[in-house]
């Protein structure tokens, strides 16, 4: 289950990153108006997200003991990575 979690945010991460290469290329040569600066407004977060939960599930895959599951190491791994997507919402929504 884990491991097809971290599969679909790994291909979620690589079409959305894919996505803002293109989008800056786009805004780069100002073809498609504001549609390439509002797409990196918009998708930048759920990238944040995919590629927070790819680390964070192969970080736990590969430090848990065996087969098993470890509910210490899953809180260990997660704390500090639902820290730092808290910290990207307050920075990507602090009033400017």
């Amino acid at each position: 289950m884990l491991h097809a979690l971290r599969q679909a945010a790994a291909i979620a991460f690589y079409v959305l990153g894919a996505s803002f290469f293109v989008a800056a290329v786009l805004l780069r040569n100002t073809v498609g108006g504001n549609v390439p600066a509002w797409w990196m407004q918009v998708a930048d977060l759920p990238l944040a997200l995919s590629a927070l939960l790819y680390a964070g599930l192969s970080l736990y895959e590969s430090v848990r003991p065996g087969q098993g599951h470890s509910r210490m190491i899953a809180v260990a791994v997660t704390a500090p990575l639902a820290a730092f997507f808290v910290l990207l919402l307050a920075l990507n929504f602090w009033p400017r």
